[in-house]
């Protein structure tokens, strides 16, 4: 082969082509060579590049993974109109409402990339909506799974040759899940019958604690400090694990009620000192609770939560104390260590919470 003269590529690999006149991209990459029906060859064109070399790579990378060029250039709502056709107006499956709607929202969340080229959006534009920590965790998960269900469908038609949305990730801790707070109506009830209807006082417990009902039945005797009135534990997220929540001075002789330093959990089941009441177990009793004062709202042990919360809040109390106190993900929090200012300045948060004297 003579000096400088250019490989031939393989029948069917596409060409790199020079093209006239003084331009800025004059080297062109056209695959998909065919006749049409006067048996002129049509191609379809891949792209424009400065350099020979660049286009070169262009055209071996297009052939690792080859795509329709012909779809480069629709845009990320268009690609969104098609896949809602195919899955919720065309599909054999029938979806709820709810489902739906979570799907609707999730696009409108992503209107940045709505009329960008599908093909041209990368891992960051994407990433830049899921950093936005004013949605909630369950929204961006909605968020997540609509752009990882359109890259598949993406793929499948030959629109794009790589999936971007698999390198995007959720960065805001699953910190808590949605429920209704205790009115103060209800909460007067729970106080009327504490002494009345077992397992009541628990409930007051969860209420002004903030624990999620796993960590509060998992919580160790040796984790509850009766001289200093604190209770250590936490589970699930970063922020929420290792935390101390200092106990209020209105529930204390309630919690004296179930601590026995010879069981090994605080909420200890009876049967064995070694074991604690199951999650299914205190739900029943949760149920009776809510049932025997005379409390008709749906309520969920977890609501017990939103409620400390909503508590400190009315309260007055700081937002890092509170953020502390639940255990959430905080930017102004810095460290997770506790001193001895720290657990004054929470013990003086949940003190705030008025426990007002029953009728």
């Amino acid at each position: 082969m003579p000096r400088g003269k250019a490989m031939r590529n393989p029948n069917g690999y596409g060409t790199v082509v020079k093209l006239s006149g003084n331009r800025r991209k004059p080297f062109e990459v056209r695959v998909n060579t065919r006749i049409d029906e006067w048996g002129y060859p049509r191609y379809d064109v891949l792209g424009r590049f400065e350099e020979r070399t660049d286009a070169t790579i262009a055209l071996a990378e297009y052939n690792r993974s080859p795509f329709d060029v012909n779809k480069r250039d629709i845009t990320f709502k268009e690609v969104y109109d098609m896949w809602y056709d195919w899955k919720y107006v065309n599909g054999k499956k029938k979806y709820s409402a709810s489902s739906i709607g979570c799907t609707k929202g999730a696009f409108k969340k992503c209107s940045s990339l709505h009329d960008m080229k599908f093909s041209e959006i990368r891992t960051d534009d994407m990433q830049r909506i899921l950093d936005d920590h004013t949605l909630s965790h369950a929204y961006m998960e909605h968020i997540l799974n609509l752009l990882h269900q359109m890259y598949k469908y993406a793929l499948e038609y030959d629109m794009i040759e790589k999936d971007y949305s698999s390198f995007a990730k959720i960065t805001k801790e699953d910190d808590d899940e949605p429920g209704i707070p205790f009115t103060k109506a209800e909460i007067s009830a729970l106080w009327k019958n504490v002494d009345k209807v077992p397992y009541c006082d628990t409930v007051l417990i969860l209420i002004y604690t903030g624990w999620r009902i796993t960590e509060f039945l998992e919580m160790q005797t040796k984790n509850i400090n009766i001289t200093e009135w604190t209770m250590y534990g936490g589970i699930k997220t970063a922020a929420g694990k290792n935390r101390i929540v200092p106990i209020h001075s209105g529930i204390r002789d309630m919690v004296l009620h179930y601590y026995n330093s010879d069981n090994k959990f605080f909420m200890a089941s009876g049967i064995n000192k070694n074991t604690h009441i199951s999650n299914r177990t205190y739900y029943d009793f949760f149920q009776d609770v809510m049932e025997q004062c005379g409390i008709t709202e749906k309520h969920t042990p977890h609501d017990c939560r939103h409620t400390f919360t909503s508590l400190l809040d009315s309260a007055g109390a700081n937002e890092v104390c509170i953020d502390r106190l639940v255990g959430h993900a905080s930017k102004t929090l810095t460290k997770k260590t506790y001193t001895h200012k720290d657990i004054d300045e929470l013990r003086q948060a949940v003190e705030l919470i008025q426990i007002e004297p029953l009728e």
